[in-house]
């Protein structure tokens, strides 16, 4: 259940449910009851050894002990809520999890076994009911600090996890849509930051680039943005009620825009999705409809194009990184129309359509690891260890608030985070152990400075 790939690119879920939290500690610490532990076709069972956390994809933990009615058997654990969960996440199509010995669940169920990609059954427990374990205390919190070598060797481990689990998402991505779709997508992906991510990229589904070209086909070049405008506007729901309160609806090129929609909605059958949008804690320079104005322009810029070739011909060409954040600024950066002081928009707008801070997480979290999926799916090794390379020169990007506060904590300065993989590997480490409050096995323990 935890290393399992989300419907999600990006990022796994950064608060686990208390139930997902709970169980995965129970197993680990050993909480529930030892004695009388039965599998669901009535096996006995005893836990010699839970296993290890299994830090990249795969079952949750690996090299676990086990006697299973007597026999002892070496292997993995997989770990769900519902048994049922082993066949929604696709482990019975995963040659990685044939090794798994023993599926633990915490709902009852009716199945004794599930069955691996090899066809080996596999036993089922579920797990007797307890409290949440005992909260650990963060040992982080005492330390004066952590040797900066050791911790950039660590950070590094923990980006190369989250590299991969990102490319093997969009890879999948792309053998289930297409490149083209899917870079469209993680487009929008970065767009929406984590608040409004799943909304852009419903907008992505919905209003696919090739339906949006086909209407650009037709547009005279001085209507392109306009028209951009009033397709996303209107299809993520800012013309009507609610949201249209968040743009400035008073104005004459807002009731343009409305006008524009209705014959396009009409002409094209373009859908209003029903999408939820969220301002809550969010600066305006991250406003859904602040980006969706600015995408107009960045879709503009594309135009006749596919970005996914534009892209791929870049990174194709070029092994250092100023070439790849100059396009970046190119296409995301600069405006091409009206922004500065355009008339659909409330509070901040800035100089830029998006940060330098957005720009280097975009390239870090999505445009590399389509790279590096594209080569996979091509064979091709040159380009996934080119990929990783130029991953690893990427300047710094936005540092997360909880990161800051974190490595502050043991007294690592935000200048210890020259490189973007740095931030990318301390969100990893932190999602995977402070998250579940798993301190007492975190990687940092032992190169951490305690007098």
């Amino acid at each position: 259940m935890i290393n399992c790939l989300t419907h999600t690119v990006l990022e796994r879920n950064g608060l686990y449910n208390l139930q997902e939290k709970s169980l995965y500690k129970t197993w680990l610490f050993k909480k529930f009851p030892q004695t009388n532990l039965l599998t669901v076709s009535g096996k006995t069972l005893s836990v010699v050894d839970p296993g290890r956390r299994n830090d990249y994809e795969g079952p949750d933990f690996k090299d676990a002990q086990v006697f299973i009615n007597g026999k002892l058997q070496t292997g993995d654990v997989e770990i769900h809520i519902n048994n049922n969960d082993w066949y929604t996440h696709r482990h019975h199509e995963d040659p990685a999890y044939n090794s798994v010995i023993l599926h633990v669940v915490v709902d009852s169920t009716s199945e004794p076994t599930i069955r691996t990609q090899a066809n080996m059954t596999v036993p089922v427990f579920v797990m007797p009911p307890v409290n949440e374990p005992n909260p650990i205390v963060a040992n982080c919190l005492s330390w004066n600090g952590i040797n900066e070598i050791a911790g950039v060797a660590v950070f590094a481990k923990f980006a190369d996890i989250r590299f991969q689990r990102k490319g093997l998402f969009i890879k999948k991505e792309i053998i289930h849509n297409s490149a083209n779709h899917t870079f469209y997508r993680l487009i929008l992906d970065g767009m929406g930051y984590s608040q409004n991510r799943e909304s852009f990229k419903s907008l992505a589904d919905q209003i696919p680039l090739s339906k949006v070209y086909k209407i650009l086909d037709i547009t005279e070049t001085s209507d392109r943005i306009a028209t951009l405008e009033a397709i996303l506007l209107g299809s993520a729901g800012f013309i009507d009620e609610p949201y249209s309160k968040y743009i400035r609806a008073e104005t004459e090129y807002f009731q343009g825009i409305t006008n524009r929609w209705v014959q396009l909605r009409h002409r094209f059958d373009l859908p209003t999705l029903h999408l939820r949008w969220h301002y809550a804690g969010i600066r305006p320079a991250n406003f859904p409809s602040r980006r969706l104005i600015a995408l107009a322009q960045i879709i503009n810029k594309f135009y006749p194009d596919e970005p996914a070739q534009l892209w791929s011909n870049l990174v194709s060409t070029h092994s250092g990184f100023k070439p790849v954040i100059n396009w970046m600024s190119d296409y995301f950066q600069q405006p091409a129309g009206m922004w500065k002081n355009h008339p659909l928009l409330k509070n901040f707008r800035g100089n830029v359509l998006l940060g330098s801070g957005r720009i280097m997480d975009m390239i870090s979290n999505l445009f590399l690891p389509f790279s590096w999926a594209v080569g996979s799916l091509q064979n091709n090794g040159a380009i996934m260890d080119s990929i990783i390379t130029l991953s690893r020169k990427i300047p710094r990007g936005e540092i997360p608030s909880i990161i800051s506060r974190w490595t502050a904590g043991f007294n690592l300065p935000d200048r210890f985070f020259t490189k973007n993989y740095l931030v990318q590997g301390a969100i990893e480490l932190h999602h995977s152990f402070c998250g579940l409050e798993l301190c007492i096995l975190c990687p940092l323990e032992d190169y951490a400075d305690k007098e």
